[in-house]
């Protein structure tokens, strides 16, 4: 496999000093380049050291392991979370110090405040000496200031990055254990549910370290608030705080029910995604069957009670964030109420002194306290899930180390095991063998008799539940369903093993792939795509026996190569292959092909997990053995089972998806791809995942409103949001002018009598009140409006999303990745649902705070407008200089990520294959690889986002300095209340304003999920699925295809694939496809069959007994895509679903490939038998199964080459057709003749003998079967 990345640019912060480190300067020449061009990934810095996904990974592994032995020796369960603090809570609890001194400076600010606005209300203009500690209270103030500044920003970098640490061990401890799950476990958990770990929950230890710290300084800062503030205004303060304490445990009751909605939209979302994941694997037989209305239906259930779900919790969240805003309100509004009502009086100081102790220790306790409780209990949710899935069962160790005296050799005794410990028929029972080197072991017998589980056993997959298995020597495997990683050809083959050219040539040669080499462009440096695009079933076959061979193991255990190959090849494999290269090396071969058996040292037959026999061919055929009943008599099977795949890419590309599969699509499952990812050999170039460029244009916004709801909608939201504000600011402008007058009270009465006279309270008060209540009405309508209209959207879009996908041509799948489509599903949806509605009202209400903000200042002291200028320049430039960056670091984080998902689900489908090589170290190393890229990319990510706030909160604290210094100055021409009033409002500009600039970013970012979502919704589109024009109910009544001079290529501008083709042909389709759910979904997935007619199809197909047997019977759950059924019983159930289906045309295409020669017999009948009324195209390279066919077509490199009845081709002594049957030997070829003469003559001149099944449609004198069969070498 290839190494992710070279050696990259050494990461700058390690010899970076300390005011570098303070205020990012080393981010610099990041940044320069970012303005000058875009960012490519190798632009990154490397991860330091102390960040990669291995040694994080194997720290916190080993803190895991400890804690299960402990658990196991104190007989409890082991906690995931006591092993997380133990291995992190040093460096943790360091940076609560950082913690400590921001909260105290935002104590002692207000403190400072309060002193300034008392030199105003005792203004005195001759008293320089209170000027002076004016001054120096007003620099005491902005030092504060800064101090906030600087440490709030390196703090949040370093508790980002423990964060960071943390998903990154977590995810490497999430794949090693997927590579030792067991099979029992694998039954537990879905691909969908792994990459769900490691896409969700793994993201919420980014969030929980940021607010951890909270959970104790808050209350802390919450007493020393209490304190000051009875120092300042008295008892009254504690009515403030009441109501502080009272909306707490309200916010944690919101919290507590929103985390009970999100496990629960989890759950939704998760069947969601796999339901697409489904959909977009088996698209091809979807749309075969025209099933996507029925899809369509059933993934809008799942989206509208996901969505109803959402939409709850994000009432909650605007509940939760309307209380947040209107929260300060409240509370000085109480505190002010009790104040005045005790009699006392309202002084400028102590109501700024207030507002603004209030302001800090709001932040801390409304904010990041209950946000730490919330995002505490996310992730001990995300870690209850994950420590389950770390607690699955694993896979036995077995060392396969040579005996002391080196005998190579595999010992089977007695054996018995199951596969499912519920059921009661074990899966193998009491068999017995032994392998030496030299030895070729064939393994036989019908579907379903336990001959992959045999290789699984031998391979350790399969534990014994009594007898023994003994290996020794290293095993090579060759899966069923063979198994490509992305990457080039030529590493699928060495497997991280060093390339020697002869030995490479020779395997090459043996595994007959010399020619398909030539033909691809780049020969074995051709890269593959995901799921092994660009080759065919045949193709992969092979790749996977070279990679065996090339392994150069002391054991093969080869699962049934040669099926997915025609009959030369087969051979060929066979002869060089199987017995010459490997006949030095124990082998044992399943196989369906009996025309081998003779060069077997032993043959065993198996059926029903039992061996019926052992021994020799001969011993076989002189014992007199029922082994023709078993299997066939051994000449009439010596043909080839059909699956895809020559060795030439062009001629095999026809019966892969041949011209129909643009009309109707048909499934891409070869072999029924152990996961569906395994898609045709379409020879298509996989696109490069396309990052948008540039900004967000003004159009996506305009979609994204646009899908939520009406322009009226709009225009009464933004009235309401203005109104919200200035009801927001007059409440507090309404107490500095309070202030004012009854100060100025207060000094005239002082000239002429020591009275002080009361304002008229009632109308003070009430004003008030209304104010306030306004404040917090608004504010709540404006959020709950706009959660709803954005949820609202995200449904529309998703909607869309999914019919365009559903419409979209079969081509689109074969170009995009799965993983590629499911992000747009998963993470973009996410986003829309989730992230963006709260990220953007969060920005318009702090937008609208700053606005308020600077409005205030500049009404009290109008030149403040002047210096605003320059800063407001700045900051613009800034914002846009920033966002160059930003964007593409955003969008390499975004692409970075998706490998890590690829190779995981990529490796689920390969485990057998990986840890029978032994490759699972080098299959980690490259998961850390991938993991260390998405780091780099999630560093800068940080970093820069941190480098971007610290010099926005700079101009904020000039903004800051200058009102403080600038209202000192001006001292002459101002009252206490409005500078009280400026000041204080100057001090939340603070962490606000970088806030809002942040989110606005936020916002832009997600806005390019909106984008990606808008472009997956106007996708090319097929023909519309039902025409205008509605044929007759019983239509069709036969099943005709005409191919008129079809010139046919994949992809525009790819190579022509069919040349020139006519002809007349009647015409339904199989494929091993199934979907997780119950046996009765996969027959009959939208209930249109009473169970009778579902029993009676399952005893057609002769699968009847076997489900009978399962636990639930037909409502036995299948794991994910029928995994624990062979392949053969899932061809089997698939021809159950076309005979219900009961269509005119039926396209066989190799269905009896990975089926023993009974079955096949028996599969072949039925299809005589049952599609007598249909037109049946088959695909084949068995040449018996179709010798008997009305007509056989000849393809060749795409051309048609012969098109006649069998018989007559045969005559022809210079037909490819003939050759073929000559290639099989002398017997065979005459027993294939005969049969075909029979046929022909039972045909043609039926009065000779009226036993034809085959109805020929006599309406336009065509017959109605056909056989499409293309040559080989």
């Amino acid at each position: 496999m290839l190494p992710v990345y070279q050696e990259v640019k050494p990461n700058p912060l390690q010899d970076a000093n300390l005011c570098s480190r303070v205020f990012f300067w080393w981010l610099n020449p990041l940044f320069k380049i970012g303005h000058k061009r875009r960012l490519e990934e190798d632009d990154m810095y490397s991860v330091l050291p102390e960040d990669r996904s291995q040694h994080l990974g194997e720290e916190l592994q080993g803190f895991w392991d400890k804690e299960v032995l402990r658990a196991e020796n104190d007989a409890q369960k082991p906690s995931l979370t006591r092993a997380i603090i133990k291995c992190y809570w040093k460096s943790y609890l360091v940076l609560g110090i950082f913690t400590l001194i921001e909260e105290s400076a935002k104590v002692i600010q207000p403190i400072f405040l309060g002193k300034i606005i008392n030199y105003f209300e005792n203004y005195d203009p001759m008293d320089s000496v209170a000027l002076n500690t004016a001054y120096a209270y007003a620099t005491v103030l902005t030092f504060c200031t800064l101090i906030l500044a600087i440490l709030h920003h390196l703090y949040f970098y370093h508790v980002q990055c423990a964060g960071m640490r943390l998903r990154v061990a977590m995810c490497h401890m999430i794949y090693r254990k997927a590579l030792r799950l067991s099979n029992m476990a694998m039954g537990k958990t879905t691909t969908g549910q792994i990459v769900n770990l490691l896409s969700n929950d793994v993201n919420k230890f980014d969030q929980v370290t940021v607010f951890l710290h909270f959970l104790w300084a808050g209350p802390l800062q919450a007493i020393a608030v209490t304190a000051l503030l009875w120092m300042e205004i008295g008892i009254s303060c504690l009515a403030g705080m009441a109501v502080l304490i009272i909306l707490l445990p309200l916010q944690s009751c919101f919290g507590k029910l929103f985390s009970s909605l999100r496990s629960k939209t989890a759950t939704f979302t998760d069947a969601r995604i796999r339901t697409m994941n489904e959909v977009i694997t088996g698209i091809r037989i979807i749309k075969m069957y025209a099933w996507e209305k029925s899809f369509s239906n059933l993934i809008t259930n799942l989206r509208k009670k996901e969505i109803s779900k959402i939409l709850r919790s994000s009432c909650l969240r605007g509940m939760n964030l309307a209380s947040f805003f209107s929260a300060s309100k409240i509370i000085v509004f109480v505190t002010f109420t009790t104040y005045v009502l005790l009699g006392s009086v309202i002084t400028a100081s102590r109501v700024f002194v207030a507002v603004t102790l209030y302001g800090a220790v709001r932040l801390t306790v409304t904010l990041f306290f209950p946000s730490a409780i919330e995002r505490v209990s996310e992730a001990i949710v995300s870690i209850r899930r994950i420590q389950t899935f770390l607690l699955l069962d694993e896979i036995s160790q077995r060392n396969r180390q040579l005996p002391s005296d080196g005998k190579k050799m595999v010992h089977v005794q007695d054996f018995t095991a199951f596969w499912d410990k519920a059921s009661e028929t074990p899966t193998l029972q009491g068999l017995s063998f032994t392998v030496r080197p030299g030895e070729l072991l064939a393994v036989v017998g019908p579907v379903g008799a336990g001959k992959s589980s045999l290789l699984s056993a031998v391979l350790g997959e399969l534990a014994p539940s009594h007898g023994l298995v003994s290996v020794h020597g290293r095993i090579a495997y060759v899966s069923q369903q063979p198994w490509v990683f992305s990457g080039t050809l030529r590493s699928n083959i060495l497997f991280g093993k060093k390339y020697e050219k002869e030995r490479y040539e020779k395997v090459i040669k043996a595994c007959a792939l010399k020619k398909d080499l030539q033909l691809l462009e780049d020969g074995d440096l051709t890269v593959i795509g995901d799921r092994g695009t660009t080759l065919s079933g045949g193709q992969k076959a092979r790749v996977n026996l070279a990679r065996a061979v090339y392994q150069d193991a002391d054991i093969y255990l080869l699962d049934d190569p040669l099926s997915a190959v025609d009959a030369e090849v087969s051979r060929h494999l066979f002869e060089l292959c199987i017995c010459q290269i490997l006949h030095e090396k124990i082998t044992i071969l399943v196989t369906h092909q009996l025309q081998y058996l003779k060069a077997a040292s032993q043959i065993l037959i198996l059926k029903d997990g039992k061996m019926v026999q052992k021994g020799t061919y001969t011993e076989f055929l002189k014992s007199g053995i029922d082994f023709g009943s078993l299997l066939k008599k051994d000449n009439e099977e010596s043909e080839q089972p059909p699956v895809p795949g020559t060795p030439t890419l062009r001629n095999r590309t026809f019966s892969e998806s041949s011209v129909w599969s643009q009309q109707s699509s048909r499934p891409s499952l070869k072999d029924g791809a152990l996961e569906s990812q395994d898609t045709e050999n379409v020879p298509v170039t996989l696109s490069e995942e396309n990052r948008s460029e540039g900004k967000v244009g003004f159009q996506a916004y305009k979609n994204y409103f646009r899908a939520g709801a009406h322009w009226i909608v709009f225009i009464f939201l933004i009235l309401l949001n203005t109104a919200a504000q200035v009801a927001y600011v007059l409440q507090d402008w309404w107490l500095s002018y309070w202030a004012n007058k009854q100060s100025m009270l207060n000094v005239t009465v002082n000239g002429g009598g020591n009275v002080t006279e009361k304002l008229d309270l009632n109308w003070y008060l009430g004003i008030y009140s209304g104010l306030t209540v306004a404040t917090v009405l608004f504010g709540i309508a404006r959020s709950l409006l706009v959660f709803y209209v954005l949820v609202n959207s995200s449904q529309t879009l998703h909607n869309k999303m999914f019919e365009s996908i559903l419409k979209a041509p079969v081509l689109f799948f074969d170009r995009n990745p799965i993983g590629r489509i499911l992000n747009r599903f998963s993470k973009d949806i996410g986003h829309l649902d989730d992230l963006l509605p709260l990220t953007f009202l969060d920005f318009i209400q702090t937008l609208l705070q700053v606005v308020g903000v600077v409005s205030v200042a500049v009404a009290v002291i109008p030149w403040i407008a002047i210096p605003l200028v320059p800063l407001g320049i700045i900051f613009i430039f800034l914002r846009r200089y920033f966002l160059e960056t930003s964007r593409d670091v955003k969008r390499l984080e975004s692409t970075t990520r998706s490998p890590v998902f690829s190779h995981l689900s990529s490796s689920l489908q390969g485990l057998w294959t990986i840890r029978a090589y032994k490759a699972e170290e080098r299959c980690q190393e490259l998961f850390d690889a991938h993991q260390d890229l998405h780091s780099e990319a999630w560093f800068l990510f940080l970093t820069t986002s941190r480098w971007f706030a610290v010099r926005l909160d700079a101009i904020c604290a000039m903004f800051v300095i200058i009102v403080a210094f600038g209202s000192l100055i001006l001292a002459k021409t101002l009252d206490a209340g409005q500078v009280g009033l400026a000041l204080s409002y100057a001090l939340t500009l603070m962490g606000m304003f970088q806030w809002c600039v942040r989110q606005s970013a936020e916002v832009e970012n997600m806005m390019i999920s909106v984008e990606r979502v808008i472009e997956y919704t106007d996708l090319e589109k097929e023909a519309p699925w039902e025409y205008q024009k509605r044929p007759p109910p019983a239509w069709p009544h036969e099943g005709v295809i005409i191919f008129d001079n079809v010139n046919f290529m994949y992809s525009p501008g790819g190579p022509l694939v069919l040349k020139h083709l006519t002809a007349l042909i009647k015409s339904q389709e199989k494929e091993p496809v199934l979907f997780t759910g119950t046996m009765r979904k996969n027959l009959d997935p939208f209930n249109e069959h009473t169970d009778e007619e579902l029993w009676n199809a399952l005893q057609e197909v002769q699968l009847k007994e076997t489900i009978e047997d399962l636990p639930g019977k037909m409502d036995t759950e299948l794991a994910e895509s029928g995994s624990n059924f062979s392949v053969g019983q899932r061809q089997l159930v698939c021809l159950a679903r076309a005979i219900l289906r009961k269509n005119q045309i039926l396209i066989i295409d190799e269905a009896t490939a990975n089926v023993d020669p009974r079955t096949d017999e028996l599969i072949q009948k039925k299809i005589r038998e049952k599609f007598a009324h249909c037109t049946v195209l088959t695909i084949a390279h068995r040449l018996n199964t179709i010798i008997d066919s009305d007509k056989i077509m000849v393809l060749d490199s795409g051309r048609l080459k012969e098109y006649d009845e069998p018989y007559v081709l045969l005559q022809n002594k210079e037909s490819l057709f003939y050759k073929m049957v000559q290639q099989l030997g002398k017997a065979e070829a005459a027993a294939l003749t005969e049969t075909a003469k029979q046929v022909y003559f039972k045909r043609n001149y039926p009065h000779i003998g009226h036993t034809d099944h085959m109805v020929t449609n006599t309406s336009n004198g065509q017959p109605s079967t056909l056989t499409i069969f293309e040559t080989a070498l």
